[in-house]
């Protein structure tokens, strides 16, 4: 999983349906890299950090 920024996110999808249903943020800037799974959900810290991040101009990896 090769992200283009820093912090590095990239959407991810529900595998039944397709729906983008959570944000993977990547940890670490080196091989193995280490992948968090964020859901949508306003009250996760990690969520709020990832909407900041987005409010500065910033986009996410589109999902595969």
């Amino acid at each position: 999983m090769a992200y283009p920024t820093d912090p590095i996110y990239k959407l991810q999808k529900e595998p039944i349906y397709g729906k983008v249903c959570a944000v993977n943020k990547q940890i670490g800037d080196s091989e193995p890299y280490r992948v968090l799974s964020i859901p949508f959900e306003e009250a996760n810290t990690d969520y709020q950090e990832y909407l900041a991040w987005v409010a500065e101009g910033n986009t996410a990896e589109a999902a595969d």
